[in-house]
């Protein structure tokens, strides 16, 4: 990636800015750090002058003004280590003892602090004398006598002080700057790498390798979740890709059949010249087109659970009014085929859905048991509540052949029909509707042995409050 490029990435303006408020805080924390040394050093050094002016005092009680200057000689000789000023002068301002020769041209005529440059100091160093301006801080007094004193301190160490303070602190920030822009440099081509590896990913799915999938490290951070999240939801479209070619393969050859027939029992009908055939022909067309029709509208029920326009509409349904709603609308047809219904139906049982769509669901596992249960046999539903924190079930059984275990995933897709039900009217959709439909209603669906017989189950997750 090119360097402008990469500059403009998010994560390297996002490390830019974390350096960014690093080195604020740091600058906050260096200007505490500073203000505070010079109030402290500032402070000691008054107290320094302070303690002076009080020794000095005293001596200018027990003396005058020759005790006065008599002390102030005392503490300018050179067995005294001071960094301390001093200068008396009388009232026309002649030097009268000290250790600078002139009074300070910017000091007015009150008492207080000021602060001003001292005479010039030669310092030695290797390459010859090098001369350096001191700012002396000093407090100024009036004496009775018409003097004036001058003591302070010489601020050259504190100024040292935060020069090193300052020349350390710029140190420190181009350290901390190089740093987080280098930190910055490698964080960001670490995420670009995961990034830019999903890009190709996706790039050869866009160029028609639809089985390849995004990368996945093991490290369970948050590129992972991404890149197994998108690996899901590629599964599931190439299962609905899959579902798609299979139902349109299904479709041309389950429904060549019926729309030939058609065609040909049109023809006939036509073609007779009896009108009692002829209307027989016409009927039998009609109940063609009728079949058709049918397949067409589970296609279409299917598709619609599938996208989830339905879902919009969901409402509490009470599962026990709905299953004695069934029931009652089935029981007729189940006894035409020399079955019984039993009603096992406890509740409460209520769930969020679709009330038109869970009637359709039940009712086509209804008809399936009906049609290929044990004749003489029984046909059972049961709703249960739901307890311990799981959602309400509904159950359908018969006692006929039953599913091998081996097929009940197949039989819920769409056009699957098994070859002992070949002879049954149908079109293999039944199973595949109420699949779509539990999907819906996030239920879980399961085909169990009856023994003997098939046992189909919706367990459908806790209404909310």
């Amino acid at each position: 990636m090119r360097i402008a490029s990469f500059l403009k990435t998010t994560t390297f303006r996002l490390a830019l800015l974390y350096a960014g408020l690093f080195c604020a805080s740091f600058i906050a924390l260096f200007a505490v750090v500073y203000w505070s040394a010079d109030a402290l050093a500032t402070a000691d050094r008054r107290t320094l002058v302070y303690t002076d002016i009080q020794g000095l005092a005293d001596a200018y009680k027990q003396g005058g003004v020759d005790g006065l200057k008599e002390a102030i000689n005392e503490r300018i000789q050179p067995v005294n280590v001071s960094e301390g000023i001093y200068v008396l002068v009388d009232a026309h301002y002649n030097w009268v003892a000290g250790n600078i020769t002139a009074w300070p041209t910017n000091a007015q005529p009150t008492d207080g602090w000021i602060r001003f440059p001292i005479g010039m100091k030669i310092v030695q160093r290797t390459e010859g004398p090098k001369i350096e301006e001191h700012i002396i801080e000093a407090y100024v007094s009036d004496l009775p006598s018409g003097h004036r004193v001058l003591i302070g301190r010489d601020t050259h160490t504190q100024q040292q002080f935060q020069k090193a303070i300052s020349r350390a602190f710029l140190i420190w920030l181009a350290g901390i700057i190089g740093l987080a822009v280098i930190g910055g440099l490698i964080m960001s081509r670490s995420i670009l790498r995961r990034i830019e590896a999903i890009n190709q990913a996706a790039e050869r799915i866009m160029q028609g390798e639809v089985k390849h999938r995004m990368p996945v490290r093991g490290r369970n951070d948050e590129f992972d979740r991404l890149a197994e999240n998108l690996n899901a939801m590629l599964e599931e479209i190439d299962r609905l890709l899959g579902s798609i070619r299979a139902v349109t393969n299904n479709i041309a050859h389950d429904l060549r059949s019926p729309l030939n027939r058609l065609r040909n029992r049109l023809e006939a009908a036509l073609a007779d010249k009896q009108p009692e055939q002829r209307q027989e022909a016409i009927e039998r067309a009609i109940g063609d087109a009728d079949e058709l029709l049918s397949t067409f509208n589970a296609l279409l029920s299917i598709a619609d659970a599938e996208a989830g326009t339905s879902r919009g509409n969901l409402m509490p349904v009470d599962l026990v009014a709905l299953a004695h709603d069934v029931a009652e609308l089935y029981e007729p047809l189940v006894e035409e085929q020399g079955l019984v219904l039993e009603k096992s139906i406890a509740g409460p049982a209520p769930v969020s859905g679709n009330r038109q769509l869970l009637f359709q669901a039940i009712g086509n596992l209804i008809d399936n048991a009906t049609k290929y249960g044990a004749t003489g046999g029984r046909v059972s539903l049961n709703v249960m509540p739901g307890r311990n924190g799981s959602g309400p079930e509904i159950a359908v059984a018969d006692k006929g052949p039953g599913i091998p275990a081996t097929e009940r995933g197949r039989v819920l897709e769409r056009f699957v029909r098994l070859d002992a039900s070949r002879s049954t009217p149908g079109n293999g959709l039944g199973l595949s509707l109420v699949a779509a439909i539990a999907r819906l209603h996030n239920a879980a669906l399961s085909l169990d042995d009856n023994q003997p017989g098939l046992k189909v189950t919706l367990r459908f997750k806790p209404a909310p409050a």
